[in-house]
This record gives structure tokens, C-alpha cells and sequence, in this order.
């Protein structure tokens, strides 16, 4: 009885210790903050865009600086961290998937023709405390269909736009709730983070 009893206090000791903390659970907050800081400025400012000047020039804003406003946010979140856009349909050359992205994008469309209910996001596993965390990317807007619609409702200068700019563009056809591809963050946690992180967390209570 009392051995029992010691190795239920030490279990309870050891999950009430505040420096144990599971590198992939702060590799997914990590990820989900910065694909928050990504969506609020680019949502923001294209639909400001399109409701003050309209849609050709919210559309030269995703063609010509949105690649350039996710490079800058990644100077900020630093060298441990890093989000990008990706797509078997892009639009932007560089936004083709990996090798290692390419079957989480699979997922994403067998799962979506299964009819199954798509994830927030995957996680995957890149070696010693490096994670990738993809968040589906969905057609969720009517903003959205301007550029990435039917082609042949889309505005035709809108489509002259693209094709100066991304001859090879495969980024139409898509319909409301289509995962168009993925959000995906790059995260790689050091050792000396998982109890910093923690300690940040029972500050912030």
C-alpha cells in the first residue's frame, strides 16, 4: 500500500512539474500564432483593397506583393520559424510543394473527396524537434473567386494580370470550400525554448 502510494505522489509530482512541455504542442501554438499573423495581414489587406479601389487592384496586390509581405514576416519570426504558401495548383512558381509536402497534400484532397471532415491541421514530424504544420487552405471567400474561380468569370484584366506575371498559372477552377493547398510553418524547437515557453505561459496566466 505504501509503495503504492509514493509512486502516485511521484506521478503526480512529475505532471505538475512546469518544465515538461511536449516539443510538438509548442511547435502547433508556435504555427497557429504565426498562420494568425499571416491570414489578419493578407485577409486585411486585400479586402481593403478590393472595397476601396476594386478587385483588379486587390489582385495585383496577391501577384505582386503578398510573396514579398511573407518573405518580411519571416525576417520577424526569426530564424527558427518560417510559413509559406503551397500548391499542386499554384499560381506562384515557388509555391510548389517539396518533396516531403507532397503527400500531406494528398491527404488534404483524399481526405476532401472521401467527404470525410478535413483536419485544422497535420502535423509532421522533420527529425530532432523540427516539426511542419500544414493548415488547409480553403476557398472560404467571394473575394477569393475573383482570382481563383472559373476562368471564364474571371475579369479579364484580372486574368491578363496573371498571365504577365505567372505564364504556367494553374491557380483557377475552384469552388467555394475547395482546399486550394496548404499554409505550412516550420518550426524547430531548442531545447532551452521548452522551458522557456512554459515559464512564458505561467506568466501570461
Amino acid at each position: 500500500m505504501k509503495k503504492n502510494l509514493i509512486l502516485l505522489c511521484l506521478c503526480i509530482m512529475l505532471l505538475a512539474d512546469d518544465t515538461v512541455l511536449i516539443p510538438k504542442e509548442i511547435a502547433l501554438q508556435n504555427a497557429k500564432h504565426a498562420v494568425h499573423k499571416l491570414h489578419t495581414l493578407l485577409s486585411s489587406t486585400v479586402k481593403t483593397k478590393y472595397r476601396q479601389e476594386g478587385p483588379l487592384s486587390a489582385a495585383k496586390f496577391c501577384a505582386l506583393e503578398s510573396y514579398s509581405k511573407i518573405k518580411e514576416m519571416n525576417k520577424k519570426l526569426g530564424s527558427n520559424i518560417s510559413i509559406k504558401r503551397i500548391s499542386f495548383f499554384n499560381r506562384n512558381p515557388n509555391a510548389y510543394p517539396q518533396k516531403d509536402e507532397v503527400n500531406i497534400l494528398k491527404a488534404f484532397d483524399l481526405i476532401e473527396r472521401s467527404a470525410a471532415y478535413m483536419p485544422k491541421e497535420i502535423v509532421q514530424a522533420m527529425g530532432y524537434n523540427t516539426y511542419k504544420v500544414y493548415f488547409p487552405a480553403t476557398m472560404s471567400s467571394k473575394t477569393c473567386k475573383k482570382c481563383h474561380g472559373e476562368k471564364s468569370i474571371v475579369n479579364p484584366k484580372i486574368q491578363k494580370l496573371f498571365e504577365d506575371n505567372y505564364p504556367y498559372d494553374k491557380a483557377y477552377g475552384f469552388k467555394s470550400g475547395e482546399v486550394r493547398g496548404a499554409v505550412v510553418v516550420t518550426v524547430k524547437i531548442e531545447d532551452n525554448n521548452i522551458n522557456i515557453e512554459k515559464r512564458n505561459e505561467n506568466e501570461n496566466k
